[in-house]
């Protein structure tokens, strides 16, 4: 079976699955997640952010390829852009689950708060969608069967890209920052509430998304061609191993930044990074430190442990996606001084939200996992990513050389 086959009916598969438990979700509400009103947040939103940073790399990669005229680059410039599309896509999707009912979006549209970074927050999105689409547009046009071999047609869609490319590029850095400027805007959440948050993302959203070019090209491209694209996949890899420096840099300053100051919320919120969650945090640094070395090192030899360090990449940004809300959420801003005690401080208890016979309904913590429906839900926007990759796949190809064996088909 075809890479590209396999791909849509993985993809198709996931989204029926997310579809149907989204539906499941819709008909019995948000009671069926593990969301509160101490965790209001969780999967989907977590999900939300992190397709959102998939979606930069993919754009990076095609806005630097047509604004130097880099022919190295220009060869994951389709692949970028239709990954950038489809993570966008999936972003909108994560953000329409975790409203309960999806046509509460309405709202938004005919009532908008101008002071919520929400909304703006959307907007910025929908603006950003526009802007994929296009590059998705300009990329797969010249390959079609009426334009192939067209050498002006391919040229004036190459100046469209580089104009696109001239708005794609600064954009990128507005929509990762200003989607972190959701959380740091909160006074009330001290994990959130820094100037550094916006600019880390950035570096989160580079790194994760060149990864995810990374490993979409090495598995898409064929054995017999791979020494042509050793260069530019070291290139790419030298990229992501930059922004993934700087985010461990970004991070280090923020744990430094809330430890000196010595105050009981810090050392609390701390007690709650290293110990309450310590393995996560250990992941979300391990895996992509792990990455960034071979990335450093990799010499573009073998196309298995890119795609292995890619992954990690992957696995270890979507953990720091989720470890924005788990210490977040666990953090109860009223409290009181707890001397003697593990912790430093006593939260007051809030009310969960939930009745359920024999259990507190006011707590001070809430150990958030995501149930099996939730699961399945959040399963939707990985489907639609495969689904919109692999029909690209199948019908344009992905990289250069497949579009020929399609126009000849």
């Amino acid at each position: 079976m075809k890479k590209g086959t396999l791909t849509f009916l993985v993809g198709a598969a996931l989204s029926v699955l997310g579809l149907g438990a989204w539906i499941l979700q819709i008909m019995k509400g948000l009671s069926i997640t593990n969301l509160s009103n101490i965790f209001s947040w969780g999967l989907y939103m977590g999900s939300f952010e992190f397709f959102i940073g998939l979606s930069s790399g993919g754009m990076i990669l095609f806005a630097v390829a047509y604004l130097w005229n880099l022919d190295d680059m220009k060869k994951f410039a389709k692949t970028g852009a239709v990954l950038s599309f489809a993570s966008v896509v999936a972003s909108g999707v994560a953000i329409l689950t975790d409203l309960g009912q999806p046509f509460r979006v309405l709202y938004m549209l005919l009532s908008p708060n101008f002071g919520s970074p929400l909304f703006w927050d959307v907007a910025i999105l929908g603006i950003y969608a526009v802007i994929t689409l296009l590059a998705v547009i300009f990329t797969i046009l010249p390959d079609t069967k009426s334009h192939k071999g067209n050498r002006g047609y391919l040229m004036a869609m190459e100046d469209r890209c580089k104009k696109l490319s001239y708005i794609a590029l600064p954009y990128i850095v507005v929509l990762n920052a200003g989607t972190a400027l959701m959380f740091a805007t909160q006074k009330s959440k001290e994990w959130w509430h820094s100037a550094i948050l916006p600019v880390d993302a950035v570096s989160v959203g580079v790194s994760s998304g060149i990864a995810l070019v990374l490993l979409v090209a090495a598995l898409a491209v064929k054995q017999e061609d791979y020494d042509s694209w050793e260069r530019p996949f070291t290139i790419l890899a030298r990229i992501a191993a930059v922004a993934l420096l700087a985010h461990f840099v970004f991070t280090f300053l923020e744990i430094v930044t809330i430890s000196w100051n010595g105050s009981l919320e810090g050392a609390e919120l701390l007690h709650i990074v290293f110990h309450k969650y310590g393995l996560l945090f250990a992941l979300e640094i391990l895996l992509p430190l792990i990455a960034m070395i071979v990335y450093f090192i990799w010499n573009g030899s073998s196309r298995p442990l890119l795609a292995c360090m890619s992954t990690l990449v992957i696995i270890g940004m979507f953990i720091q996606k989720m470890m924005h809300l788990l210490p977040a959420f666990n953090h109860i801003s009223l409290s009181l001084p707890n001397e003697g005690a593990e912790n430093a401080l006593w939260s007051f208890p809030i009310s969960s939200g939930i009745f359920t016979p024999g259990q507190d309904l006011f707590v001070r913590s809430w150990d958030y996992m995501p149930t099996m429906p939730e699961i399945a839900t959040g399963l939707l926007p990985v489907g639609l990513i495969l689904l919109v990759l692999g029909g690209v796949w199948l019908l344009f190809g992905l990289i250069p050389g497949e579009e020929e064996e399609k126009v000849k088909a």
